[in-house]
């Protein structure tokens, strides 16, 4: 039985559509059959395993072969597509929702992102991408658990037809978020091919009701009133935009690089005319080695040269005079109380410069060279 929608198109894009519909299906089936059957039971007898290359054999045939049939049977008025298409993506609804909510559920018990504890004691800039993706968003399970609620109650309305396309506007955002973090922070690559199927899925789905979604989206309302401002209107919208970007590109541009920013090395350290040795940082939370002033205006100095130790840094604030060459280190943590020290700051080059000051009655002299950060972000 041929609808009157496919009767209006060409017959090679109608062959097409059906070859969308039978990918559809053979993915759905295929996935489902991994996803929720082989992965879980890694320990199932191997005949199960060799089902895998068998239905891709048979799935390949059965896309490039059967729509070639079943427009034959459509011209033919011997096969009814609009019940064949219902359950295809029927199937494709159901295939969708079991899958995601499988990921709502691993979220809900904690078997995904579970702890890693070598992550903890891990350098940041040692971290892969997939273990900063894990790390960041196993912090907080109250967020996890609302992703989780989301992939579930969208997978919910997914199992009913007058529901679908609420439930694929809930998803589709959810898993094309899911999809960037997945290719930018290089996770599993199974994972990655997970949800470039079930972000395809969803946006065949919506695609399904374009009609509708255009009659909505881009209709005019009937309860608000149009302002006519004629030519000017244009010109607002023009600024609307233009104007955020002169304002951030001018602060850009503007924005003179600060010398002092950056990583530092201590490599001399001289208190009251005598040179600290360079293990004293081991016993004395002052004998700085590594000083990390940021653009923010914060700063931190370590003792430890390896790592930031909470117990064996200090952290605060800082302000820079470069007209008198004095930094005002405002020190909140790490110190047994607020402590304000001015530091004479001399130059040497821009990669060296040389520390003079006071501190509880102590003459402090430290000689300082920048360090190259190879991590840091250039746009």
């Amino acid at each position: 039985m041929q609808s009157k929608k496919t009767s209006s198109k060409s017959p090679l894009f109608q062959l097409f559509l059906k070859f969308v519909d039978c990918l559809v299906l053979v993915t759905a089936i295929y996935n489902s059959y991994n996803i929720l059957f082989i992965q879980p039971f890694p320990t199932l007898p191997w005949i199960f395993g060799l089902l895998n290359p068998l239905m891709s054999i048979s799935g390949v045939l059965f896309c490039f072969i059967y729509p070639f049939i079943w427009q034959r049977k459509e011209n033919e008025g011997t096969i009814d597509s609009n019940k064949l298409q219902a359950w295809i993506r029927g199937i494709l609804r159901y295939w969708l929702a079991a899958c995601i909510c499988t990921y709502g559920f691993a979220k809900v018990f904690g078997t995904q992102f579970e702890h890693f504890y070598a992550i903890s004691d891990s350098l940041v800039k040692d971290l892969s991408g997939f273990d900063l993706t894990w790390n960041y968003f196993g912090f907080s399970y109250g967020m996890t658990l609302i992703i989780a609620l989301v992939q579930i109650g969208g997978s919910v309305l997914l199992l009913f037809r007058r529901t679908t396309l609420l439930g694929v506007a809930i998803l589709f955002p959810v898993m094309f978020n899911i999809l960037l973090i997945n290719l930018f922070y290089n996770i599993k690559l199974y994972a990655f091919l997970n949800s470039i199927l079930y972000t395809l899925g969803l946006l065949y789905l919506l695609l399904l009701r374009w009609e509708d979604i255009k009659a909505i989206l881009f209709q005019q309302s009937h309860t608000i009133q149009p302002i006519r401002l004629g030519f000017v209107k244009h010109i607002i919208r023009i600024l609307v935009i233009l104007y955020p970007f002169g304002l951030i590109y001018y602060f850009t541009i503007n924005d003179k690089p600060n010398i002092l920013v950056g990583k530092w090395q201590v490599d001399h350290y001289i208190r009251n005319h005598d040179t600290l040795n360079v293990n004293a940082w081991l016993t004395d939370s002052t004998a700085w080695n590594k000083i990390y002033i940021e653009e923010s205006e914060e700063i931190t100095l370590s003792a430890n040269p390896y790592v930031i130790e909470k117990n064996k840094s200090t952290r605060g604030k800082y302000k820079y005079d470069s007209a008198y060459h004095t930094l005002i280190l405002i020190l909140t943590q790490g110190s047994p109380k607020k402590d304000t020290l001015l530091i004479k700051v001399n130059f040497i080059n821009n990669k060296q410069m040389n520390w003079a000051l006071l501190s509880k009655n102590d003459s402090l002299l430290l000689q300082l060279s920048k360090v190259e950060d190879n991590n840091k972000l250039h746009i």
